[in-house]
């Protein structure tokens, strides 16, 4: 899909705030949606940001699929923000995703459009949950993505290959891939620390 053009930016995104008629539903956390996580971690902050840092293939979506799952069977889009424009959405329908297409919206603005377009969608109030997947180094848009999901009430989850010093993630994950059917996971920052530390996660939804 090609990068939208300057023309067609304020069009998509007037588009993106219309699709949601219904009220939209807030949450004190968000679900998992795994029965390990919430237990450890009480679920995603919601709104705020959660930092998921691993390498492709370590397993660091495995941790988001069943609450972006959830919601999209519940009527409630999802807007991922596909920098790398790598996602293959039919792949997150599997066992262990499940995610409603019908209810998955995929942007790929290009690398140096990533962070601006979650910032608008999470600002916007219009989904529940963003996701930007592999942008580059943020810089001055950390902060500003911060102030974002607070006035949109929205989850905002960034997943990346390097963790992001400056973004004012609520809770934040380094995820070191599968040892022995479980998934091997660091938590570095929680808003009340009592998260931070490791688990190794049974990944069976709960």
């Amino acid at each position: 899909m090609p990068p939208l053009s300057a023309a067609q930016r304020p069009a998509v995104l007037a588009e993106l705030r219309a699709r949601i008629a219904a009220p939209r539903v807030l949450f004190g956390r968000l679900p998992a949606g795994v029965a390990a996580v919430d237990a450890w971690l009480g679920g995603w902050p919601a709104p705020g940001i959660s930092e998921i840092v691993g390498a492709p293939g370590s397993g660091r979506l495995g941790l988001l699929l069943p609450a972006l799952a959830a919601l999209t069977r519940r009527g409630r889009p999802v807007l991922v923000v596909d920098a790398m424009e790598e996602v293959y959405p039919p792949g997150w329908v599997g066992p262990g995703g499940g995610v409603d297409l019908t209810q998955l919206w995929m942007v790929r603005p290009g690398l140096d459009r990533a962070a601006w377009v979650a910032e608008q969608a999470a600002a916007a109030g219009s989904v529940d949950a963003v996701v930007l997947l592999d942008a580059p180094r943020l810089g001055r848009s950390a902060v500003r993505l911060g102030r974002a999901c607070e006035r949109g009430g929205c989850s905002l989850f960034v997943v990346a290959e390097a963790s992001e010093a400056e973004l004012p993630a609520a809770l934040r994950l380094v995820v070191h891939g599968t040892e022995r059917g479980r998934l091997k996971v660091v938590c570095t920052r929680s808003r009340d620390g009592r998260q931070v530390g490791e688990r190794r996660l049974a990944m069976g939804v709960g």
